[in-house]
């Protein structure tokens, strides 16, 4: 896969993201939500409200309620009665609470189980040419790996905003109906809040969008010391030390960035503070202090009630703004998501013919191909006609484009120029699902699952009935290694999972791999560097194998190794993209061109 690096991103603000864009991605979220757990989202709104109203009435409410009422001089089965039903509500909302955390325990199951398949899903449908932009694949990447935490982030927002507006309404009404002069004073507050939150938001953002590629690079230094694929070069070299120089370099970059953006973000901060809280908790101090102590316009209850309202009002307030400001800062991030659920699909997706069984001619007209970003076309007017049942063989030096032009014929990629024909029929008018089914290939960066034998074989469920077949397949690649197996097609492959799986070598791995192919039902077969991490004799055999069992199958192999070209009806040899040579391998050799000059200087290191 050929990817184009780009240096340069543009850095969002939160000036950038209008009000209807936060609250479209919001409600994208919410819908996923309510999708997959529709009673624990509503349970946990009905829950946040239903706090808040307990909280104002067992605050401040009751504080006027109580101490005016010692003052006035209520009776005491009067006040009794108002603790009963306040108490009666306290045990309502505990009992709210917990029915609720039962609700949202089987929610977040259900949430994370709906999303990773909803992702899934996606990544499955999007078409492969995606993944060769830096940018996509970045996006992607965050995607799949945070969309539970980004979900769970959104769900936890929702509810505070319910919260805080439902205290708002709650304790702010109490305010307006006792003492609108201090409501005011909250507005102001809440006013300074706005501006300096809206500061420190985009001041973070900036952070973090200029400390991302610095954190990727952390990243991989991290990965390449806990992961085993690293573990033989590290100990077998000095390549530690070179990764212990980034390693400080990267932190050095990294604590620049905080330093540089921390500063800026502490300054709005303290104003905040200094004036959106403390300045506005004395004023309200001095207000209650003049009113009930100077003018005695105001009773004991309700000082206190005011006050304690008044201070929670505040608080809330700025956990409102914080709220909001959260939403705008995650609706940064909800973009990213969204715009990979909504990244459109032309080849995966695309429906169309079904293929008729039965193996057919594969011709390829003037197919030019360039990857995305890319600069020059990989291949260039290429011209193939293979003939039912034949063995091709593609050879060439490394960035020939013989990896490239047989994912063509898989249409893993859609040409950029020409066609290619299956019976007469161009590929894209067939179901590229059903197409691809008459294929079975290995490619030279097969990759084995953490699954059982059998499940890496059909690639699919094993039962008990496909257990023969998967043996057969096996014995048909070398892979004798099963019959001597406890648990044969049932053994777990790797020890990610299993500390009794499996472990196998590199040309284990690939039998297993050239399994699929034997126990696949396909038309055509494509081997990308079959046998790359098999020994002399395992190929032999291999290459028998492969030719007895395809006999009955159209054939297309690629290999360095040209021993195995020997067998193929025809070869074409590939160089920058082009074919500058076809034909037999004695016609290529007695044509002692470029073909016979890689062959020749193979064949001499077995004579040496």
């Amino acid at each position: 896969m050929r990817r184009r690096r780009h240096n340069t991103q543009r850095r969002l603000k939160l000036s950038e993201i209008d009000f209807a864009r936060t609250v479209k991605n919001h409600a994208s979220m919410l819908k996923y939500m309510l999708k997959f757990a529709p009673a624990a989202i509503i349970s946990q709104m009905l829950f946040c409200i239903f706090v808040s109203f307990a909280d104002t009435m067992s605050g401040p409410v009751t504080l006027k309620f109580v101490f005016n009422g010692l003052s006035e001089g209520k009776s005491f089965p009067e006040i009794f009665k108002f603790i009963i039903l306040i108490s009666m509500i306290i045990l309502a909302r505990h009992a709210f609470g917990g029915l609720n955390e039962y609700f949202m325990s089987m929610g977040r199951v259900k949430i994370s189980s709906g999303m990773r398949r909803t992702v899934f899903e996606k990544a499955k449908s999007i078409d492969l040419s995606c993944y060769e932009t830096a940018e996509f694949y970045n996006d992607f990447v965050w995607a799949a790996s945070q969309a539970d935490d980004k979900i769970f982030r959104v769900m936890h927002l929702w509810s505070l905003l319910f919260a805080r507006v439902s205290d708002i309404v709650f304790i702010g009404g109490f305010m307006l109906i006792n003492d609108y002069t201090l409501f005011a004073f909250s507005v102001v507050s809440m006013i300074v809040r706005v501006i300096c939150s809206t500061k420190i938001i985009n001041k973070r953002y900036e952070m973090e969008v200029e400390a991302k590629p610095v954190l990727r690079e952390l990243d991989y230094t991290t990965r390449v010391f806990y992961l085993a694929d690293y573990a033989k070069e590290i100990r077998l070299s000095d390549m530690h030390k070179t990764l212990f120089k980034n390693l400080k370099k990267t932190m050095t970059r990294l604590r620049d960035i905080y330093m540089h953006r921390g500063k800026k973000i502490a300054l709005y901060s303290i104003i905040s503070d200094c004036i959106a809280s403390d300045l506005f908790t004395a004023a309200t101090l001095f207000y209650l202090c003049m009113r009930t102590m100077v003018y005695h316009t105001m009773l004991f209850g309700d000082l206190s009630a005011l006050l304690s309202a008044t201070t929670g009002f505040s608080f809330r307030m700025g956990e409102f703004i914080n709220v909001l400001a959260n939403f705008a800062q995650e609706s940064l991030y909800i973009d990213k998501f969204m715009s990979f659920m909504n990244t459109e699909s032309k080849t995966e997706l695309r429906k169309g013919r079904i293929p008729e069984s039965g193996v057919k001619e594969i011709e390829l007209r003037g197919v030019s191909f360039k990857y995305t970003g890319e600069e020059h076309c990989s291949l260039s007017d290429i011209n193939i006609k293979i003939k039912p049942y034949e063995k091709i063989a593609l050879v060439g030096y490394n960035g020939a484009g013989k990896s490239t032009l047989a994912k063509l014929l898989m249409n893993l990629y859609d040409v950029s120029e020409g066609s290619i024909l299956v019976g007469g029929i161009d590929i894209r008018e067939f179901d590229v699902s059903e197409y691809r089914k008459q294929f079975g290939a290995v490619f030279q960066d097969y990759k084995i699952f953490a699954g059982t034998v059998g499940e890496n074989v059909m690639m699919d469920f094993a039962q008990e009935k496909d257990h023969e077949r998967i043996i057969s397949s096996l014995h048909d690649s070398g892979f004798d290694k099963i019959d001597r197996l406890s648990d044969g097609v049932n053994t777990s492959v790797t020890r990610e999972f299993n500390a009794d799986g499996l472990g196998l070598s590199g040309g284990e791995e690939q039998k297993i791999a050239i399994a699929r192919i034997f126990c696949k039902d396909c038309e055509y077969v494509i081997l990308d560097e079959p046998s790359s991490a098999l020994d002399p004799i395992s190929e032999y055999n291999l290459n028998q194998s492969m030719m007895k069992l395809s006999e009955n199958k159209t054939v297309i192999f690629i290999s360095h190794r040209l021993s195995t070209t020997c067998m193929a009806d025809r070869i074409y040899m590939l160089e920058q993209g082009k074919i500058i040579e076809q034909g037999s391998h004695d016609e290529l050799m007695s044509l002692d061109g470029k073909y016979a000059e890689m062959f020749n200087k193979q064949a001499e290191k077995y004579r040496m």
